[in-house]
């Protein structure tokens, strides 16, 4: 089982959040492998900060973990953990991301090609604004 940690990154701009995406091959949350002896929130923190450059502040009030078959690897599952963490800052791309993209919900919504990734980014919403 292959392990990774990310976060829904956002930041409040004119009071409503607006999110980080990050282009792999498709758009989704910056997140990467966790590494022996590190934790879940120290994963997501070192993960973010090499895909984006900025430091993001994990909130572990929210968590949510997505499994799922590895296309590439016939019967390898994956796990990701993903925190919400808000973040102040330029958000810009490292040399493995092909470009970041910073939108309010709906927008990032209909980015998001994956069912699973889109119900994160609406719970982490709900929740993001529940704290406004």
């Amino acid at each position: 089982m292959e392990r990774s940690c990310g976060a829904v990154l956002y930041k409040m701009i004119e009071g409503a959040p607006h999110y980080v995406l990050v282009l792999g091959s498709v758009y989704g949350f910056p997140k990467g492998h966790m590494e022996h002896g590190e934790t879940e929130e120290e994963t997501a923190i070192r993960e973010v900060e090499e895909e984006t450059g900025v430091k993001p502040r994990i909130d572990t009030g929210f968590r949510r973990v997505i499994e799922y078959e590895l296309p590439q690897k016939r019967g390898r599952r994956k796990t990701v953990t993903i925190f919400a963490a808000d973040y102040e800052g330029e958000a810009k791309p490292c040399h493995e991301i092909r470009g970041i993209a910073v939108k309010p919900y709906e927008e990032a919504a209909k980015m998001l090609k994956h069912e699973a990734l889109r119900k994160v980014l609406a719970d982490a919403n709900e929740y993001i604004l529940a704290k406004q």
